[in-house]
């Protein structure tokens, strides 16, 4: 896809998920650089236009979708006090890399990049959330990198311990799910599947706007809207770098009591096994799969407390 073409989806399309707030407000804060990790070049936005920020959050998309998904997350979040930070994931976005394309020691690599980049300019007072799939990479990043001084888990999982059991219990990801799928990785790895076929609509939102939201994403060019084998066998099989009982930073793990995804059960047993003495499990209540999209002050009446004392 050319580029200038690409640009243009990028600069007004995502104005699309921005539900209350002007997002010519929030273009205006954002100020774009690129790293390199693992040979791509990675994109990044970054919200940094007060002074005497100490606090850096950086913030990991979901499936799918980039990091202007969540601009007016955020946005708002910045509002608050915080330096944010977002990168397009390898294969996602603006970044470099075949589309849907990664394993998640890519993901969390990319994480580790991202950090070492904001402790260069901004100090050690570093956060990482994320959402979906970036909740998850967060919780792997944490167990990686001790510099993450706290981790925001929106959904969580540990790949390696048959999570897929646990999480999105429809019938398409059972027929997915299977041992067919490493498998099949090995002869065909960069063979890609729609991400809807596994992953339906009717999981993530149960509300109008909610629907809205996904019809924008399936129109949206810069969504990678088909994983490779690859990155499915990832999300079946691939442990944490270091077992969730290491990490002794503090961790927040927050979900939806509604979340057609990942259950309340099941992000009760990941908190139970983490060992830090300042842990937290939120349950929005009546929450679906897409808080950082329709739940956005609820979830920072949670978050933005908890962030500033650990921090």
């Amino acid at each position: 896809m050319k580029k200038k073409k690409l640009e243009l989806a990028y600069n007004d399309y995502w104005f699309n998920f921005v539900l209350s707030t002007n997002p010519n407000e929030i273009k205006k804060v954002i100020k774009e650089d690129f790293l390199v990790s693992d040979g791509l070049k990675i994109h990044l936005d970054i919200y940094d236009n007060r002074a005497n920020l100490e606090n850096t959050v950086i913030f990991i998309h979901g499936t799918s979708v980039y990091s202007r998904f969540y601009a007016e997350f955020c946005y708002k979040l910045f509002k608050k006090g915080f330096r944010i930070i977002m990168p397009d994931m390898r294969g996602h976005g603006l970044s470099e890399g075949k589309r849907g394309h990664f394993t998640m020691a890519h993901h969390v690599k990319t994480v580790y990049d991202v950090v070492s980049y904001a402790l260069e300019r901004f100090g050690d007072k570093i956060a990482v959330m994320g959402s979906s799939l970036g909740g998850i990479t967060s919780l792997y990043s944490i167990s990686n990198d001790p510099r993450i001084k706290a981790a925001v888990c929106h959904n969580a999982a540990i790949f390696n311990e048959k999570a897929y059991k646990k999480i999105a219990k429809t019938k398409g990801i059972k027929r997915l799910l299977t041992p067919l799928v490493p498998f099949m990785a090995k002869i065909a790895p960069k063979v890609s599947i729609n991400v809807f076929s596994y992953l339906p609509p009717k999981s993530l939102t149960s509300s109008d706007v909610g629907f809205k939201l996904i019809e924008h994403l399936e129109k949206d060019i810069l969504v990678s809207m088909k994983y490779t084998l690859t990155s499915l066998k990832a999300q079946l099989s691939e442990a944490m770098p270091n077992p969730i009982e290491t990490i002794k930073n503090p961790v927040m793990l927050i979900n939806g009591s509604e979340d057609g995804l990942f259950p309340v059960e099941y992000m009760k047993e990941i908190y139970n096994r983490l060992t830090s003495d300042e842990k937290k499990l939120e349950i929005i209540p009546r929450a679906t799969h897409f808080l950082f999209q329709e739940y956005i002050d609820e979830t920072m009446r949670r978050i933005i407390p908890w962030l500033n004392e650990v921090l």
